[in-house]
């Protein structure tokens, strides 16, 4: 929330993690949720987007819960493909299995939740939903380039990861250097952010082999402090207080304004940090998923979506559902098809199990997709 009150609207996007290489293909259905069983199919190795697999195998029951993950650590551990042995027993491998590419529309990925929430209990950890990244709360604010934790003023800000602290003051000042133009901030202008921590980590070596083209290093921008306990130059750990949620910047409220960027430490890097933060337990006591997805031309071409509805199904394709979720592409084009997951949107904290999209195309479309526990399911929706 950077500007004033007012509604705002539930956005999300979408994106799946997942060490089998079992290829789930989102199934299109009509007036009702599809019976028949997805498809399991083998990774392609010419695929144009990497991926994390394991060994094909048995096609998913649609009824069946997907398969348990361990509780979410700070640093997880990518799954990887294990390539078919010509033996029964495999024997273990000192050198790292590389990542097999997953096909170009759909894949699982395992272990790139390595951040940990910047607010901790008892201040609320809980993204808000009003005001997604990439959203405008209904064209009343601009292209939203991160997430915010509403908290009350002076609640403690902790360092997301390990890393090195390189920005820690205020906004005020250009990035760009004297005289050459254009003229850069942090933000898109001069006292964006107010007070402001950015602290630059190297992503660890896991992720890289889940994302090798990842571009690095990766930053997590703090926004509208109202104290800061770093300074630059400054070596923190994952969870080390940092600063102290305010109102500075253009904040109307006490909140914390969180981003991560990719590459580079500008506002033109930004993607969405429902991808990169470690998800919060279900009622099992199981790390929840996310969905990152994009929708395309027959050509390959980005399109937009003004509306994109969520449904949870439980029990199942065929069961009811639990709970609804509205969502949009993001409305500023340039957050779209950025790398690594080149997604259009997304939403994470979502119990694992199937779910529901419905969305203009072509008429009303509906697809199902399954989410698995700590995992992010990346999936393209195609027209014909």
């Amino acid at each position: 929330m950077k500007l004033s009150a007012g509604a705002r609207l539930l956005a999300s996007g979408l994106l799946l993690l997942t060490s089998a290489c079992q290829f789930i293909a989102p199934m299109r259905i009509a007036a009702h949720p599809a019976t028949t069983q997805p498809v399991a199919t083998e990774c392609l190795s010419n695929a144009d987007q990497p991926g994390l697999c394991a060994s094909p195998g048995q096609p998913t029951s649609p009824t069946q819960t997907p398969p348990s993950a361990a509780p979410p650590t700070l640093t997880p551990t990518a799954a990887l493909r294990v390539e078919p042995s010509s033996t029964a027993k495999e024997e273990p491998t000192s050198t790292p299995l590389k990542p097999t590419p997953c096909p170009p529309e759909f894949c699982v990925y395992q272990g790139v939740f390595f951040l940990m929430r910047p607010i901790q209990p008892p201040g609320n950890d809980v993204i808000d939903v009003t005001y997604r990244f990439g959203s405008t709360q209904s064209g009343l604010r601009d292209p939203h380039h991160g997430v915010e934790f509403l908290n009350g003023y002076g609640t403690p800000v902790f360092a997301a990861g390990d890393g090195r602290v390189v920005v820690a003051g205020t906004d005020l000042n250009p990035t760009s250097p004297h005289g050459v133009w254009p003229i850069t901030f942090y933000g898109p202008y001069s006292n964006f952010y107010g007070n402001l921590v950015v602290i630059e980590h190297q992503p660890p070596a896991q992720l890289l082999q889940a994302l090798p083209d990842l571009p690095q290093p990766i930053y997590t921008l703090y926004g509208h402090l109202s104290e800061i306990s770093v300074q630059v130059g400054q070596v923190v750990a994952a969870g080390e207080p940092i600063g102290k949620v305010g109102m500075s910047g253009i904040a109307t409220g006490s909140h914390l304004h969180f981003e991560v960027r990719l590459g580079e430490n500008t506002y033109k890097a930004s993607r969405n940090p429902e991808l990169w933060l470690t998800p919060h337990l279900d009622a099992n006591g199981q790390p929840m998923g996310a969905i990152a997805g994009r929708f395309v031309d027959a050509y390959g071409n980005s399109l937009e979506m003004p509306s994109i509805v969520l449904q949870y199904l439980p029990q199942g394709p065929d069961g009811p559902s639990d709970f609804e979720v509205t969502l949009l592409t993001y409305e500023e084009k340039a957050l779209m098809n950025q790398p690594p997951w080149l997604e259009s949107f997304a939403i994470g904290d979502l119990p694992a199990g199937w779910y529901q999209l419905s969305f203009p195309m072509g008429g009303l479309r509906k697809e199902l997709v399954q989410v698995f526990q700590g995992q992010i399911t990346a999936v393209v929706f195609r027209s014909q």
